[in-house]
Order: C-alpha cells, then structure tokens, then sequence
C-alpha cells in the first residue's frame, strides 16, 4: 500500500462519517447529533491556529465568529465580533467580554458594557427589574425592582432595593436608598436619600428627605424637608415644615409651616403650626394635640422651650427663647420673651415676660409682666409681677414683690417681698428686703437706715444736690385736716445752738452700710471731709423740742438705738417764721409804750410851758 492509502485507513480508523457529522475520537463513538463535528478525547484537546497580533490583523476578511490564539500582547482566545470588511477582535475570557472573574486589557476608547442600538438598557435580578438606564424618559435606576412599574414617569433616579417601584407617572423624583419613595405613584419634584426615606409617599411633591426613614410616613405632603434619621417620620399631610437632625419633628402629622433645626427638635409636635425650634431637643416636648393650632412660638438653643414631659400640658404660645436652657420648663405661659442662658429656666405659667440675659429670672414660675436686662436680673424672682430690672444682678433677691423697678447693677438688689421700689444706680438699695414705696436715686443710695415711704438721693460722698428750681411741696389746705396755729418761736429758737462742724464720713458708712456696701474708693470720694459745714446737732433739736413740749418733725429720730439722727432743714422756717412774729409783735407792743410815753411827755412839757 502507498503512504496515501495507509493514511485514509487511519482516518477511518479515527472518524466516523454519517450525514455529513464529522467524530473524532479512539473509541469509535457517533458524533452526538447536535454536532457537526465532535472531538473526543481524555488524554489531548483541540489545537486552533496560533498567530501573533500583527499576524492575525493581516488575515483577509476574516469571517465573523473566525478565532484564533494570540501568543504576544495579551494572550488569549479572539474571535472576530465583527464582519468580514470590518473586524472587531475581541478576547474571549479575561478580557473584553466581560469575564465572570474580572477582565483585562480593555480600551477605553472602544471598550464599554450597553447598547449600541436604540433601546433603554436594563439589569435583572431573578428575572426582575435591577436597574436601567432609559434615555427616553431620562430615568435611571439601580436597585432590585427600581421603579419597575414605571410607564410613562420621567427625569427619575432611583437607587436601592424597590425604590418606587409603584411609581408610573411620577417624573423629577431622585430616590437613593432601600424603600425609598418605594410607594411614589404620582409624586413628582421629591428627593429621597436613605433607607425607608418618603417611603409612603404616593401623591406627593417638591419634598425632600435625607436620611434612614426620613419623611418615611408622608403620603400626599407637599413642600417638606426633613434631613436626618426619622426627621418628620410620621409626617402625613403637613407641610412646608423643615426638619434637619435626628428625630427632628418625628411625631409630626399634619402640622404645618414648623422649622426644627437639631436632633430631637420639636419632636412631639403633632399638628401644631408655625414653631421655630433650633437646638437639640428645642421644643422638644411640644404640645401633642392632634388638632393643630398656630403657636407662634421659637425657641433656639439646647433644649430651648423643651416643656413638661407630659407634652400635651405645653400649650404656651407667641413665646421666643433664644439660649441654653431658656424657658426649659414652660407650660402654659404665653407672650414671654427669653435670651440668655437659663433665662426664665423654672417658668411654667408666668406670661408677658421680657428678659434678656444669662439666668434672668431663672426661677420665675408664674409670675407676669416683669420686664429683666442683665445677667442674673431678677434671677430669684418666683411669683413677683410688673417688675422691671435693668442691669445685672438688679433685683436679683426678688421673689414675690411687685412693681419694682430697678436700673443699675445690683440695683435693688436685696428686695425679697418689697413692692413699689425704685432704685436707680449701681448698687442702689436698701440693706432690708420688705420695704415698700421707696425710692433711691444715685450710686450707693440706700443703707441700713432706709425706711418704706421714703426717697433718698445720692451718697454719702455726694457735696451738691443742684436743681434750677427749688422743690415744691403740696401745700392745699383741702388735703390738711387738724390745723392749729400752735407752732412755738422764740421759745424753741432760742433753745438752738447753732455749729460749724467737719462731717466724718468714714464712721457714716459704717454705720450706714455695716460693711455690706460701699467698699470702693475713687477719685474725691472723701473730699466732702474737707469742708466746713454748719448746722445743728441734731439729738440736741430733739431735747430742746422735747423740753417744751414741741412736738417737732424736723429730727428723723432712727428706728434702730445704732442708727443715725437726721434733720430736715426746712422744717426750721416755721419756728423761725413764728419766731419773727413774736418779735415783731413785742417790737409792736414797745413801740406802741414808747409812742404813749412821748405823748405823755408833749403833753408834760406843753403845761411846762404854759
């Protein structure tokens, strides 16, 4: 046999041929009926054509689906994905297909994953919507089931597990999260970031809600914003709220037009409108009532207007509190105006107040229309109405007094339950705390010796009291009952000794302040030493009156055996007044016998004469 002959024996011997299907194999097997040649083989594989890059760019015409093995650049199996006139080689495996294991030697000029035709590109998870890019109605998603109803909703992104996936005709809306918006079926304009955010939204637009369960009850809202975990969680149907922080207005139903800035801000409110709380936990135990009123209340700072924890007990309205702890405790109390750390920090019922400073009025509770400006300003006040302070620590020791009034620092300072003070100047008050009607004008006025009904002005430093006119007194015989003409003159002026004397005002304030006040030096504060005064001693006017029975209110005699003797001046007028009067009688009365005494003498010398 020739070696051609002996090479179709083995041949045969190898293949088996029946309508027209090729097996090669070395146990005679048929190739299996789906195909047209079929190798076999548990010792050898199949051997293509192996080529260089440059080699295999020079086939001609390459058929469409022709492969071959790259041995240089990046080795590999290629196959021509492209047509004859127009190759497109493209690594089978690692490489531009896209392998299961990751892939190499891509081109990202020539090189992508979508569609080269008309048609919206899409993802599937167990045969379900996964995500898609849909350049017709400009939707994008990226999710299992995002927005897998959608039909003619448009411009919407959705990212996360179910994200809208009711929505059909909603159109502007941006979901990122798990759930979020995942009930959209209309809602248009929102934006949902987080897991649960505007999850029950259907209807609703222009919201937007940043975080876990953010807005996550809201069904047919309109204009929210909540950002920050369960900001708005329960909203339903109010809106124009804004809520940024954790638990921001989370019991919130149907109020309206409320701002909370701050983790658990305003968080009881139900359907209260037009609150502004700013600050963790501000507001934060609003009035729960589920039918909504305008507060009109604002509160900024931590914990700011926080209320009673028995939330439905706040029912306080048209009140601002900017601070720390301003207004904490607040109820019912309605018109107060709070700034400054713990300012109006106790009150619970108190209304139409105003202050303004760290811990004005910080124990008020039910008192009313007090007025506070000052660190510390009525700071003690629990029940005291209609005071006004003005200055830090003025009437800071007020409790239940009223109608007070107090400008300066410390002004008022010790009143506890006086009513009808005054006291104008640093530091200006009585060392007592009940007097009433008293009024003090000038630094350091007041002392031990002040009494109720009473005006003092200036202290002891004081050398001038000026004015341009003198001071006038009610006089009108219609408010003067028991008048008698009984005020002695020569006999009482003439007990008086008159003096020149240096006043001491060092042993004055002793006496007067006992060391509680006036413990500053200044420029001149003792100059008035320096002067030579005159005047009376004042015990020696009370004995002299006392000596003859005159009952004399011009020595302000001291309710204390240490306190000191005054006089009042002007009181002197009328001794001296009827003092003059006498004289001028007894100068009437002499002339009157000198006059008989020269007619008695004419008389004489006239019979002389004769």
């Amino acid at each position: 046999m020739n070696k051609h002959f002996l090479l179709f024996l083995s041949m045969l011997s190898l293949a088996t041929v029946s309508n027209a299907q090729v097996a090669i194999n070395t146990d005679g097997t048929l190739p299996d009926n789906s195909a047209m040649l079929d190798v076999k083989s548990t010792t050898q594989g199949l051997l293509i054509p192996r080529m260089t890059l440059a080699q295999r760019n020079a086939i001609l015409s390459p058929a469409t689906g022709l492969m071959i093995f790259q041995t240089d650049n990046v080795p590999g199996f290629y196959y021509n994905s492209g047509t004859p006139a127009s190759p497109a080689w493209i690594m089978s495996g690692n490489g531009t297909s896209w392998g299961l294991n990751g892939n190499s030697g891509t081109s990202a000029t020539t090189n992508f994953i979508g569609t080269t035709d008309n048609v919206a590109l899409l993802f599937r998870v167990n045969n379900q919507k996964a995500g898609g890019i849909d350049h017709n109605l400009s939707n994008t998603s990226l999710g299992y089931q995002a927005l897998n109803t959608n039909t003619t909703g448009n411009s919407n992104i959705a990212s996360g597990r179910s994200d809208r996936q009711l929505n059909t005709y909603g159109s502007f809306n941006c979901a990122t999260g798990t759930d979020a918006l995942g009930q959209n079926t209309y809602g248009s304009s929102n934006t949902a970031n987080g897991f649960g955010a505007l999850a029950s939204n259907t209807t609703g637009g222009v919201n937007t809600a940043v975080g876990n369960y953010a807005l996550h009850s809201s069904t047919t809202a309109y204009y929210n914003t909540g950002i920050g975990e369960s900001s708005l969680y329960l909203n339903t149907t109010g809106e124009d709220n804004t809520a940024i922080g954790y638990n921001a207005m989370y019991y919130n139903t149907v109020g309206n037009n409320n701002v909370a800035i701050g983790a658990n801000a305003l968080s009881d409110n139900k359907a209260n409108s037009y609150s502004v709380a700013i600050g963790t936990w501000a507001m934060g135990h609003a009035d729960s009532r589920i039918t909504g009123r305008a507060t009109y209340n604002t509160a900024i700072g931590y914990q700011a207007l926080l209320g009673s924890n028995v939330s439905s007990n706040n029912t306080g309205q048209w009140n601002t509190a900017t601070g720390y702890q301003s207004m904490l405790n607040n109820t019912s109390g309605s018109g107060n105006t709070a700034t400054g750390v713990s300012s109006l920090l106790a009150n619970t019922t108190g209304s139409n107040n105003a202050v303004y400073g760290g811990n004005t009025l910080a124990t008020n509770t039910t008192g009313q229309e007090n007025a506070a400006y000052g660190n510390w300003a009525m700071e003690l006040n629990e029940t005291g109405n209609y005071n006004t302070a003005n200055g830090s620590w003025a009437l800071r020791s007020n409790t239940t007094g009223f109608y007070n009034s107090g400008f300066g620092h410390n002004a008022l300072y010790t009143n506890l339950t006086g009513s009808y003070n005054t006291g104008v100047g640093d530091h200006a008050y009585p060392n007592s705390t009940s007097l009433s009607n008293w009024t003090g004008i000038g630094s350091n006025a007041g002392s031990s010796l002040s009494i109720s009904n009473s005006v003092e002005i200036g202290n002891t430093s004081v050398m001038r009291i000026q004015g341009q006119v003198p001071m006038s007194l009610y006089s009108d015989e219609r408010i003067k009952d028991n008048i008698v003409a009984n005020v002695p003159g020569l006999d009482f002026i003439l007990k008086l000794r008159p003096v020149t004397y240096n006043l001491n005002i060092h042993r004055q304030n002793e006496i007067l302040y006992k060391g509680q006040k006036n413990t500053e030096d200044w420029p001149g504060k003792y100059d008035i030493e320096k002067i030579r005064m005159t005047g009376f001693i004042a015990q020696e006017v009370a004995k002299a009156s006392a000596e003859i029975g005159y009952d004399f209110n011009g020595v302000d005699k001291p309710e204390t055996a240490d306190g000191l003797y005054g006089l009042r001046y002007s009181e002197f007028v009328m001794p001296l007044v009827k003092a003059v009067q006498e004289q001028q009688e007894i100068i009437e009365s002499q002339d009157q016998v000198i006059n008989e005494l020269k007619s008695r003498l004419e008389k004489l010398e006239l019979l002389i004469s004769r």
